[in-house]
């Protein structure tokens, strides 16, 4: 069972790992097999761990942006997690994102494990999803 502050503790370390190293390899570990990435618009979605790992890799040869500011709170059995960073390039074509826009991820929890993840546009909007 896990306690309050688990989860965001979990997020802060993979995260710390993952800048360190420039590498993805840490979240792989922590994502489930069938875990769902949900993109910003209902037909940008990626399903199970190798799909959601591919698709990072596909972005800056894999290696996350390199945060200059990162906020993340939890809820329940969630990590509200915004990175900004001047790296993070436009939205998706249909968004209005434009680059450098801060992003906002909630990252689900099972267990220790990443089942689900969401993206969206503003810290606002997941927010409100989230209470």
């Amino acid at each position: 069972m896990t306690e309050p502050g688990d989860n965001l503790g979990r997020v802060l370390a993979l995260w710390g790992e993952m800048a360190r190293t420039g590498s993805t390899e840490a979240l792989g570990e922590v994502l489930a097999q069938d875990v769902v990435w949900q993109g910003l618009l209902p037909e940008l979605a990626c399903h199970g761990r190798d799909e959601v790992l591919q698709l990072l890799g596909r972005a800056r040869g894999g290696r996350l942006p390199r945060a200059t500011r990162v906020e993340a709170e939890e809820v329940g059995d969630r990590v509200v997690l915004t990175i900004a960073s001047p790296e993070i390039g436009p939205g998706p074509e249909g968004t209005t994102l434009e680059a450098g826009t801060p992003r906002t991820l909630v990252l689900y929890f099972d267990g220790g494990s990443i089942v689900r993840m969401e993206s969206f546009a503003t810290r606002q909007e997941a927010l409100a999803t989230t209470g």
